[in-house]
């Protein structure tokens, strides 16, 4: 019994400090300071505080990263391999908790990653040294130590941004968080911090990087199947939080549709609602009368209590509250435009408490908006909605800074809001990159990763922008020299017209060290071959930008071949590049390569659904290789991504005739007509009036005399616009004169759509000189007859001789053209190749001579 009793009060032990452990692991994630509980360990605490750097200095982050004074492989190995050995004599040693132990070593991890966001996005900086927390022997190795960690987190030929802050945090964290994965399996959120610090690399590469795609991918796959952190209901907001990260990590890899549903998912979840609506009001200080203006109405269903009293919040009166201080929002100090709407009723604006994830939900929920809209004036004004909606109940300060920013992006363009957009950048670079700014990292960290806050290079790098936008050129350049983004550099001396400063300037960077990096800038600014192909050979074929760069310049000499073969071995180092991908299916079809374009088209658009060019190269393509089906369905889709791309309908109206796509064409007829007024394709037209008559089926097998009446308005909206082409009035004459439904044909209607029709013929000038113009002319002049003849059916006798008398006339005329035109003034003789043309006109003559005689003899 005395051993049950025992075996019992172990397991109840061991429960307790599971259940710890997770309260301990859920803290972590969040980052918020507000836990009082006592039995929180002491590390853990001070990580909550921001003390990251004292947390560096605990028993178990020394013996991980600076180990014994008398380490005999600590001087020749590199950090990596040192800091994995450490682990394992770590695993090696007795522990009363396994637990516990890996709790402290994912708290080292993910301090050492803190301090690299708070270097290189939140600020404040710090100034001390990585290198100081880790063994002696790596002091003096410093240099050596961040070439390492630069070469190791670079991926798949892309290189990490060089000017980033303490690189070797970053390093460290990945080391730990993915190198020692397989030894802590028993952490339930090891993995979340792993996704978090994969994507965090991912910011610094100048392209998407397929491995890290992949890997994120599975970890969210992972994570959302964790039990019970993805399945408890008291894990509420914590649900949340992952389904905000893992959206945002989608997108960060083109998965829109997937980042959408994430969204959705967290919405469900947080039981909010929010809708763009509209209110009246005023926007300008002038403006005597109100307006309907956009603003966001969100609304919160009511939660029970008990689900989300043990969240992360834990006392959501208190989150809700702002806390000491937010990054500064200027106002808009202007004439006219007002700081912001000023509604006629200001209890529309009432909207419920949100608490920080509500907020940083809201931010995601406008992304996937954003990003599921073309890019247009609409859109904008949508996004400013959610920004200012955002801005006005903000209580954290990473959605503050991602919103300031997003706003400062969209008014750098706005004549009256460029200078508050040009001062806020300044003002969040500032906040970011002083030592001594206020308030301290725990105050700026939580919800960082759920965010999607820019790094402050990025910010620099648009204020940059914004300032040789408005001509500040010699500043702009200043900005991007000190940011080592030479890209922006050249532009700025191609702007100064001193291209060749650029030169020199690349050139004393390689002095000092060759990279493969700096040789592709030299390239770009020399535009020859011979510096892409030393960075080739210098990265041991792994540089995919060097590739990249010689298949453009080869695509620009129109050496397709060249170009492809170069392309083709970017793409198959980074497979994420939607620029290439896109000018390699271009010269495929240069070369006549269709298939070549379809693979190329094809990948472009599953990796960004929204790129409509690619959509509608990828139908060319399908429609050059005979598949007209795929074609027309490949543009069905370009449409969705460009709506009013009178190109891209004008294509689908072609195509789509060849499908036999009837009644699709005459929609797409009039959207075309909308888009441009007086749109004329009198072969479309030919067609549908044609598959109309003769009841042709369709695609799906139905006959489209069924479209007749759709047929019929459409040329009616035609000849609204268009009265001078007599394709288009032929055409409607026919359709006129046949049964349609339950309409019987409208001789009238006929007669005078023909006579129309004949008018715009023989109103061109020396019409009479075109062989076939004349033949037709005179198909049209006969058939005129011959409805000239059904018109004097049941009518009086005046009536019939001045109808008949009318087609003489044409008939005559058209005959007396020709036959002048084309009889040899010598010989007298006619054309062979009117000869049978004026002889049916004078039959048709003759004819409506004995008509009128045998009129006037029954009078």
């Amino acid at each position: 019994i005395n051993v049950i009793i025992l075996h019992v009060r172990e397991e109840s032990i061991s429960t307790k400090m599971s259940v710890h452990v997770r309260k301990c692991e859920q803290l972590m994630l969040t980052s918020i300071n507000n836990c009082d509980n006592p039995d929180v360990p002491e590390v853990l605490r001070l990580f909550l505080e921001g003390c990251y750097e004292t947390v560096l200095d605990s028993d178990t982050s020394r013996y991980i990263l600076t180990g014994l004074s008398d380490d005999s492989n600590s001087s020749s190995s590199s950090l990596c391999s040192f800091i994995t050995g450490r682990i394992e004599l770590l695993l090696q040693q007795h522990y009363d908790d396994d637990e516990l132990r890996s709790l402290q070593v994912l708290t080292v991890a993910v301090t050492c990653l803190q301090l690299f966001v708070q270097n290189n996005w939140l600020g404040p900086p710090t100034s001390t040294c990585p290198l100081k927390f880790c063994h002696h022997s790596f002091h003096d190795r410093t240099k050596d130590v961040e070439n390492e960690a630069l070469e190791d987190l670079s991926v798949d030929g892309e290189s990490v941004y060089p000017k980033s802050g303490h690189i070797v945090y970053l390093y460290i964290a990945k080391i730990l968080l993915l190198d020692c994965r397989s030894s802590f399996s028993n952490i339930q959120t090891w993995d979340w911090w792993l996704l978090r610090c994969l994507l965090i690399q991912q910011s610094l590469l100048s392209e998407r990087s397929p491995t890290l795609k992949h890997t994120v991918l599975q970890l969210i796959d992972d994570i959302s199947k964790r039990e019970p952190l993805m399945t408890d209901d008291s894990n509420r907001d914590v649900q949340i939080m992952f389904h905000i990260e893992a959206g945002h990590a989608y997108h960060t890899y083109f998965e829109y549709k997937k980042g959408a549903d994430q969204f959705d998912t967290a919405k469900k979840i947080a039981c909010i609602q929010v809708n763009l609506t509209g209110a009246l009001g005023k926007r300008t200080r002038f403006q005597e009368k109100d307006t309907a203006q956009l603003i966001l109405h969100v609304t919160k269903d009511n939660i029970d209590e008990n689900v989300t009293k043990d969240n992360f919040d834990v006392n959501r009166d208190e989150t809700v509250k702002k806390p000491i201080s937010l990054p500064k929002n200027l106002p808009l100090d202007d004439d006219t435009v007002l700081n912001e709407v000023k509604l006629t009723d200001d209890s529309i604006l009432t909207s419920p408490d949100l608490s920080p994830i509500e907020q940083v939900l809201i931010m995601g929920i406008m992304e996937s908006y954003r990003r599921s809209r073309a890019q247009e004036r609409l859109t904008d004004e949508e996004v400013i909605t959610y920004l200012s909606f955002i801005l006005n109940c903000v209580n954290n300060w990473n959605v503050a800074v991602t919103a300031l920013v997003l706003r400062s992006k969209m008014e750098r363009d706005s004549r009256r809001r460029v200078e508050r957009s040009m001062m806020q950048l300044e003002e969040l670079v500032k906040v970011a990159t002083s030592p001594d700014s206020s308030p301290d990292i725990s105050s700026r960290i939580p919800l960082f990763y759920a965010s999607n806050v820019p790094p402050v290079w990025s910010v620099q790098r648009d204020l940059a922008s914004l300032l040789l936008s408005l001509g500040c050129t010699g500043h702009a350049l200043d900005v991007f020299e000190q940011l080592e983004m030479w890209d922006d550099v050249i532009t700025c001396y191609q702007k100064l017209g001193k291209r060749e400063k650029a030169e020199s300037l690349i050139r004393e960077r390689l002095a000092i060290k060759e990279t493969p990096a700096m040789l592709c800038y030299l390239g770009d600014v020399t535009r020859e071959l011979e510096p892409y192909q030393r960075a080739w050979e210098l990265s041991g074929h792994r540089n995919s930008r060097s590739m990249r760069c010689m298949g453009y310049i080869y695509f620009q000499e129109q050496k397709f071949e060249k170009a492809i073969e170069c392309f083709s071995t970017s793409l198959k180092i980074n497979s994420l590049q939607i620029p290439v991908w896109f000018t390699y299916g271009c010269a495929g079809m240069a070369c006549q390569l269709f298939d070549v374009g379809v693979k190329a088209f094809k990948k472009c658009v599953s990796i960004d659904y929204d790129n409509y060019e690619a959509w509608s190269n990828l139908a060319t393509c399908y429609a050059r290789l005979q598949q007209k089906k795929k074609a027309y369905a490949t543009l069905q889709d370009a449409l969705k991504c460009n709506y009013d791309n009178w190109r891209l309908w004008e294509n689908s109206l072609i195509i789509g005739t060849d499908c036999g796509e009837f009644e699709d064409v005459i929609r797409t007829y009039h959207r075309l007509m909308d888009l441009k007024e007086k749109w004329i394709d009198t072969e479309v037209l030919g067609i549908l009036t044609r598959s109309v008559i003769e009841n042709i089926p369709d695609a799906d097998g139905i006959p489209a005399g069924r479209l007749g009446g759709k047929l019929m308005e459409l040329f009616g909206r035609v000849t609204s616009k268009v009265t001078s082409d007599g394709e288009i009035w032929a055409n409607y004459a026919k359709l006129s004169d046949i049964k349609i439904g339950d309409k019987q044909p409208d001789i009238e209607k006929t007669f005078q759509y023909l006579q129309k029709a004949y008018r715009c013929f023989t109103q061109k000038a020396d019409w009479e000189k075109d062989f076939v113009t004349c033949r037709k002319i005179a198909d049209q002049s006969i058939h005129l007859v011959e409805v000239h003849k059904k018109c004097c059916q049941g009518k009086a006798q005046q009536e019939c001789l001045r109808l008949l008398s009318s087609a003489k006339l044409m008939v005559n005329g058209a005959l007396v053209k020709v036959k002048k035109q084309h009889t040899d003034p010598i010989t007298q003789e006619l054309s062979p190749e009117v000869l049978d043309t004026c002889g049916k006109l004078e039959t048709s003559l003759t004819d409506i001579r004995s008509h009128i005689e045998e009129t006037l003899r029954r009078s």
